[in-house]
C-alpha cells in the first residue's frame, strides 16, 4: 500500500473511543492546537452524541495581547465547566489551555435555581442577579447584561445560548423563557433555569479593591495615574486586554487540571516539547510586548502556570500508542486513482464541506457509490456525505476509512455551511431616531434641540410630551401623536456653530416655503427623467413554476427569508410589461448573488439575455466561476469579457451576443461601448453599483430603455438611496446573516510595526490568514520587507491591477489555496472575493478611503464561524475631521447587516449637495436632509396625484402614553412611539402590541389607550375621517372629501332616525352624542360605529 511520508495519518480518533469505552473515568484529550481539537471533535461525532464530547475551545488571542477574548469562547467554557460532572464524557483541550490559570471552579457553579411557580418578588430576583455581578442595561444583547422592565426581568447568563426572560405576577414566576437578543422577541418557554456569575470579568466593589491593592504592591515603580486600563478597572469600567491582569483580580487562582481534577488525562503527543515550544512563544511574546510603561505587564510566571509545574502535572499522562492506518493517500486525486485501481477492499466514506460537490464527485469514481446524509446510513461500499472536517481514520468495527477531501487536499480555505433553518432577523432600525441635546427639526417651528421625553399632567390627565428647546431658551412641548413632524437634522460642518430658530420668528416659514418650492421643482425634474423609461413596455418574463423550482433546489443551502422575499418580488417585476428598477441592498455574503442568478435563471430561459456588469477583473472572473458551477446542469450559455480577453476572443465574445449566442454575459466597464447590441437583453444586473457613474449606468438604459435593471450593493450610493427615498426605484434588504456569522471586531489604530506583527500572529497562529491593503502601489515592497524582517516565516503575496493577467491570477490562487498567510494588496480585494480563511483585514493609510470602502473592506473577513479582526490603521490620530467622521461611523456600525446604516450615515457626512446635486444643497441645510426628503416624497405624491391624508387626530382627552415604569428608557420609548406612527396596517398594530406584552408584561390602561387609539386612526384612515374628537357627551368625526358617498348616506340615515343621538354640524363634522363619562366605554363604542361603516 502506498504510503505518503508527509501525512502519516494516524488512527487517533478510533483509539480515544476504544480507551473511552473501558476506562471507568471521563477523559482529558490534549492536543497541539485548536483545529486538531476540533477536527479530533468532528470524528469523534461518528461514535458519541455530542453531550458525551466536550470541546475546550482557545480564546482567540495571544499571550499579553491588547483584545479580549469573543464572548462565545467565555460562554462555551462556562458552559463546558458546569456540565464536566454530569456525566461520562472526553473533554478535549489543547497545549495552550493548560498554560493559563482560571479562578477557581466555584467561580463558575451555578448559584441559584429557579422553577416557575417560585416565590419571589422583582426586586429580591434583581438583589440576587446584583450579587453576581451582572450588569443593568436597557436592552440584554451580550452576556452579562440584566434589564427590568415592570415585572419582566432580562437577563443573558453564560449558561445558556439565548438569554432569559422571567415574567413575575404578584411575587409569583409566571413565565420563563428564551428570546432572541436581536429581536428582543421570545422563542422557548421553558420550566426553570440556573444562575451563574455573568462573566469572569465583571467587576463589584469588592474585586475592584483587590485588583487595585494587588497592583500596587506588584507594580511598585510604575505610575497608575497614565495606565488606561488600571484607570478603567478603578473606575468600574471593563476594558479590551483585561485577561493579561487575571491573576490580580481573584485571591486564588487555579491550573486547567484543577477544574477537571475527574478527567484521565491523555495525548498522543510528545507533550513535554510541545510545553517548551509553548513557553518559549510567552516569553518571546512578553519581550515583545514589555515596551510601554503605560501597560505594565506580569511577568509570565504570574500571569501564566510555569512550565516546570506542568511537566510535574503530566508526567503522568497516558500515553495513547496509535497506529497509523493503511491508507496514506498524498491527496484525494491520489484517494480517487486507489479507488479506480481496487487497490484495497475495505468500506470507504468520502465527506467534504462542500454539499454541491458530492454529485461531480461520485462521478470520478468508476463504482457503486452511494450519497447518505449521516454516518448510520453507511452499509459497505462506498458512500458520499456531507460533514465537518476531521482527521482521517479507520473504523474497526465495520472495516471502514473515513477521509475528508478538504483535509486531505491541505485546502484550509474552506469553512463549514450547515444548512439551518432562517433566523429571521429583524432589525428595526430607525434611521432618524434623536437622542438627547441632539439638533433637531420641527416641520412646523424649526431647528431646536431636543430635550428628552416630558410627563404633563393637566385637566385629570397625564400625557408624555417631546421637549425641544428653540433660540432665547423658548420651549416647545410636542404631543406625540406628532411625532412624525419632527426630523434629525444633521449638516457637513456642524462643528462651526448653528443658530436655533425662534418660535417667535417668520424667518423659519420663510426658508421652509422656499425649500418646499424647491422641492416641488426637483420632483417635476426627477419625474420627467423617470417618466420616458416607465412610459416604455418592457419584455414580459417568465417561466414555468417546476423549471425554476428545480433550479432552486439545486442551490446548496437554505435560504433566507429575504432572500425569498426579496426574489418573489424581483420575480414578479420581472413578469410585467413595466420595465424593473429594483435596489437589492445587503451586506457581504448574505447571499445577493444566489437572487441575482435566479432571476438571471428566469431572462435567460425566457429566451432574453443577461448583462451582468462588474467593477473588476477579479471579480469578473469570480462571478464567471460562480455563475458557471451553479448553471452547470443547465443548458445556459455564460462568458465573460474583461480586459483580460485577447483582442480576438473579445471580437468573438461580441459577435456570439450580439448574435443571441450568449446568454449570459458577466462583464467590466469595457462592455460600455457601441460595438455590443442590446435589443434582446431582457435583464441588467449591476453589481457593486456604487462603483459606477452614472453616465455608465446609463449607457446600456439609454440604448435600450426597456430593459429591466437590478442593482446589487452593499452601501447605495447617496443619489441610489435619493431615488428610493422618493419611490422610483424599488427596494429590497437582505437583513439575514448566514448561519454563525460573527460580528467582525473593529479598531482604529496608530500604525506601528508591533501592533502590525501582532495583528499577522494572532491570525497565522489559528492558521488562518490576512489582507493587507496599502493603496499606494510604490510602497508594497518596502511594507512586504518590513513584514519579512518582523515575522521571516511569514508567507506573503503582492496584488494590484497594474500586474500581468497571469501574475494576478497565479498569487490569487496561491492565496485561496492557503500556501500563503497574507496578502498585500489594492482596494481590488474590496470587491467581492470570497476566502473564508482570510479573517484578518489590516487597511494602512485607513483615513484616505471612502466610508462605503472601509465598510467593504471589512466584508471580506469574517465569512466563516471565526471571529473576524479589522484594523483601521492611521499614521496618527491627528485626522481631518471628516476622515474621523467615516471611520468613527464605520466602527460604531460594525454588526452583521449594518452596511445600509452605512449608506444613511454617508448622506449624513456627505451632507445634501453630494446626494441631491448643488441646486438642492442650500435647501436642504436650511431645513435638514430628512424634511427635505419628506418634502421631496410629499411633492412627488402630489404630482402623481396621490389622496393620502397624512395627520390625523384622534382625541378621548384622557391619558395615553407608555408609562416609565413600563418602559423605562427614554430612548426605547421613543422608538416605540415612532413605530406606532408609522404603522398603517391593523396587522403590524397587532405585531407591536404583542412585542410590547412580550418585551414588557401587562399593559398598564394609559399605554393600552396609545394601541387603541392607533386602531381608530388606521380605521378612520381607510375611510376618509380626518379627526376624532370624544369628550364625555359628544364623539366629533371631521369628515374629508375622500368619505364615500354611500356611507355619507348612512350617517344621513342615522341623523333622521335618531336626531337625539345623531347630528351635523356646519363645519361638516358628525357627532355622536354618547353621553359617557368612562373614555374605555367611549373607545370601544367608537371602535363598533366605524366598523359597522367599513
Amino acid at each position: 500500500m502506498f504510503k505518503n511520508k508527509y501525512n502519516k495519518y494516524q488512527n487517533l480518533i478510533y483509539e480515544i473511543f476504544e480507551q473511552f469505552q473501558i476506562s471507568d473515568q471521563s477523559i482529558c484529550l490534549i492536543t497541539k492546537n485548536n483545529q486538531e481539537s476540533i477536527y479530533i471533535y468532528n470524528g469523534l461525532k461518528y461514535f458519541f452524541d455530542e453531550d458525551s464530547l466536550k470541546l475546550f475551545p482557545e480564546t482567540e488571542v495571544l499571550p499579553y495581547d491588547h483584545f479580549s477574548s469573543p464572548e462565545r469562547i467565555i460562554q462555551n467554557r462556562f458552559q463546558i465547566i458546569n456540565e464536566a460532572y454530569s456525566s461520562k464524557n472526553i473533554l478535549i483541550t489543547s497545549i495552550k489551555n493548560i498554560f493559563e490559570r482560571y479562578p477557581e471552579i466555584e467561580y463558575f457553579k451555578s448559584f441559584e435555581t429557579f422553577k416557575l411557580g417560585h416565590k419571589i418578588s422583582v426586586f429580591n430576583l434583581v438583589k440576587v442577579i446584583e450579587s453576581l455581578d451582572y450588569v443593568k442595561k436597557t436592552n440584554v444583547e451580550v452576556i452579562n447584561d440584566y434589564a427590568v422592565r415592570g415585572g419582566i426581568v432580562d437577563i443573558f447568563s453564560p449558561m445558556y445560548e439565548n438569554p432569559l426572560r422571567i415574567e413575575i405576577f404578584d411575587d409569583t414566576i409566571e413565565s420563563i423563557r428564551f428570546f432572541d437578543s436581536e429581536t428582543q422577541l421570545s422563542i422557548e418557554n421553558i420550566d426553570k433555569f440556573f444562575l451563574s456569575k455573568g462573566s469572569l470579568f465583571s467587576l463589584n466593589e469588592q474585586k475592584i479593591l483587590t485588583f487595585i491593592s494587588r497592583w500596587r504592591n506588584y507594580f511598585i515603580n510604575d505610575d497608575e495615574r497614565y495606565c488606561d486600563i488600571f484607570q478603567k478597572i478603578k473606575n468600574g469600567n471593563i476594558p479590551e486586554g483585561i485577561e493579561i491582569y487575571l491573576p490580580l483580580l481573584f485571591k486564588n487562582t487555579v491550573n486547567f487540571f484543577e477544574l477537571f481534577n475527574h478527567h484521565d488525562i491523555y495525548s498522543s503527543l510528545n507533550l513535554f516539547h510541545e510545553i517548551d515550544i509553548y513557553d518559549e512563544f510567552i516569553k518571546q511574546r512578553f519581550n515583545d510586548e514589555n515596551i510601554d510603561h503605560k501597560r505594565p505587564l506580569l511577568k509570565p510566571d504570574k500571569l501564566y502556570i510555569e512550565k516546570d509545574e506542568l511537566q510535574q502535572i503530566l508526567k503522568n499522562v497516558k500515553n495513547i500508542n496509535i497506529k497509523e492506518i493503511n491508507l496514506q493517500p498524498e491527496n484525494f486525486d491520489d484517494l480517487i486513482n486507489l479507488i479506480n485501481k481496487n487497490s484495497f477492499k475495505e468500506n470507504l466514506l468520502i465527506v467534504t464541506s462542500f454539499a454541491d460537490q458530492i454529485e461531480e464527485l461520485c462521478k470520478k469514481i468508476h463504482h457503486k457509490t452511494q450519497i447518505i446524509s449521516d454516518f448510520s446510513e453507511h452499509n459497505n461500499g462506498i458512500s458520499l456525505m456531507y460533514g465537518e472536517p476531521v482527521t482521517p481514520f479507520f473504523d474497526e468495527r465495520n472495516n471502514t476509512y473515513i477521509f475528508h477531501k478538504e483535509v486531505i487536499d491541505k485546502d484550509y480555505s474552506f469553512t463549514s455551511s450547515v444548512k439551518k433553518d432562517d433566523m429571521n432577523i429583524i432589525k428595526n432600525n430607525d434611521f432618524s431616531l434623536f437622542k438627547e441635546n441632539d439638533y433637531v427639526i420641527h416641520e412646523n417651528y424649526g431647528l431646536g434641540i431636543y430635550s428628552g421625553l416630558e410627563t404633563v399632567d393637566a385637566n385629570n390627565t397625564s400625557n408624555e410630551y417631546i421637549k425641544i428647546i428653540y433660540a432665547d431658551n423658548e420651549n416647545l412641548y410636542v404631543p406625540l401623536s406628532n411625532i412624525n413632524k419632527i426630523t434629525s437634522y444633521h449638516k457637513k460642518n456642524i462643528d462651526k456653530g448653528i443658530a436655533l430658530d425662534s418660535l417667535s420668528s417668520t424667518k423659519w416659514k420663510q426658508k421652509k416655503d422656499r425649500a418646499i418650492k424647491r422641492s416641488i421643482d426637483h420632483a417635476a425634474e426627477i419625474l420627467d427623467i423617470e417618466s420616458r423609461r416607465q412610459k416604455s413596455s418592457s419584455f414580459s418574463l417568465r417561466i414555468d413554476d417546476k423549471s425554476l423550482q428545480e433550479f432552486n433546489d439545486e442551490f446548496p443551502f437554505t435560504e433566507t427569508h429575504d432572500q425569498v422575499v426579496s426574489f418573489n418580488s424581483i420575480q414578479k417585476d420581472l413578469s410585467l410589461i413595466k420595465p424593473m428598477n429594483r435596489v437589492l441592498c445587503g451586506d457581504v455574503g448574505f447571499g445577493k448573488t444566489e437572487v441575482a442568478m435566479r432571476a438571471a435563471y428566469i431572462s435567460a430561459f425566457s429566451g432574453k439575455q443577461v448583462v451582468l456588469i462588474v467593477p473588476s477583473t477579479i471579480l469578473c472572473d469570480q462571478h464567471f466561476n460562480s455563475f458557471v458551477k451553479r448553471f452547470m446542469n443547465f443548458p445556459v450559455s455564460i462568458k465573460k469579457l474583461n480586459r483580460h480577453t485577447t483582442l480576438k476572443n473579445k471580437k468573438e465574445i461580441i459577435n456570439d451576443f450580439n448574435n443571441h449566442k450568449i446568454d449570459i454575459l458577466i462583464t467590466t466597464h469595457i462592455i460600455f461601448n457601441n460595438e455590443v447590441e442590446f435589443q434582446q437583453t431582457g435583464l441588467l444586473i449591476i453589481d457593486e453599483e456604487h462603483k459606477f457613474g452614472i453616465k455608465q449606468k446609463n449607457f446600456i438604459k439609454d440604448k435600450q430603455s426597456n430593459i429591466h435593471i437590478l442593482y446589487l450593493s452593499a452601501t447605495p450610493i447617496p443619489r441610489t438611496m435619493n431615488m428610493v427615498y422618493a419611490g422610483l426605484k424599488d427596494f429590497s434588504f437582505l437583513q439575514t446573516p448566514p448561519s454563525n456569522r460573527l460580528n467582525i471586531k473593529s479598531f482604529l489604530k496608530t500604525h506601528t510595526s508591533q501592533l502590525l506583527k501582532e495583528a499577522l500572529v494572532r491570525e497565522k497562529s489559528r492558521n488562518g490568514q490576512c489582507f493587507i491593503v496599502q493603496n499606494d502601489i510604490n510602497k508594497m515592497e518596502n511594507l512586504k520587507n518590513e513584514i519579512n524582517q518582523l515575522l521571516p516565516e511569514f508567507r506573503i503575496g503582492i496584488a494590484h491591477g497594474k500586474l500581468k493577467k497571469a501574475d494576478i491570477q497565479k498569487v490569487m490562487s496561491s492565496f485561496h489555496a492557503g500556501n500563503l498567510d497574507g496578502l498585500i494588496c489594492t482596494t481590488i480585494v474590496e470587491m467581492g472575493l470570497d476566502i473564508p480563511n482570510a479573517n484578518t483585514m489590516i487597511v494602512i493609510n485607513s483615513q484616505n478611503f471612502g466610508l462605503a470602502q472601509l465598510h467593504q473592506l471589512r466584508g471580506r473577513v469574517g465569512r466563516s464561524e471565526r471571529q473576524g479582526y479589522c484594523y483601521y490603521l492611521v499614521p496618527n490620530m491627528d485626522i481631518p475631521k471628516l476622515s474621523k467622521d467615516r471611520l468613527a461611523s464605520v466602527i460604531k456600525n460594525s454588526k452583521l447587516g449594518e452596511g445600509f446604516l452605512i449608506a444613511q450615515e454617508d448622506l449624513e457626512i456627505r451632507g445634501g449637495g453630494e446626494m441631491l446635486g448643488d441646486k438642492q444643497s442650500g435647501h436642504v441645510e436650511n431645513v435638514g436632509m430628512s424634511l427635505y426628503l419628506s418634502m421631496l416624497k410629499s411633492a412627488l405624491d402630489n404630482t402623481q396625484e396621490s389622496t393620502t391624508i397624512n395627520d390625523i387626530e384622534i382625541n378621548f382627552y384622557d391619558s395615553a402614553y407608555i408609562d416609565n415604569n413600563y418602559l423605562p428608557s427614554a430612548i426605547e420609548r421613543l422608538k416605540i412611539y415612532r413605530k406606532i406612527n408609522k404603522i398603517k396596517s391593523s396587522a403590524d398594530l397587532i405585531d407591536i402590541k404583542n412585542n410590547l406584552i412580550d418585551r414588557c408584561g401587562k399593559m398598564p390602561p394609559e399605554t393600552k389607550n396609545i394601541i387603541e387609539n392607533k386602531k381608530l386612526e388606521i380605521i378612520a384612515r381607510s375611510i376618509g375621517i380626518k379627526s376624532i374628537k370624544s369628550n364625555k357627551l359628544n364623539t366629533s368625526f371631521l369628515i374629508t372629501s375622500d368619505f364615500s358617498e354611500s356611507k355619507f348616506d348612512k350617517l344621513i340615515s342615522l341623523v333622521k332616525s335618531d336626531p337625539q343621538k345623531f347630528a351635523i354640524d356646519q363645519e361638516n363634522k358628525f357627532i355622536y352624542k354618547l353621553n359617557e363619562l368612562e373614555s374605555i366605554t367611549r373607545r370601544q363604542k367608537v371602535t363598533d360605529f366605524l366598523n359597522a361603516l367599513l
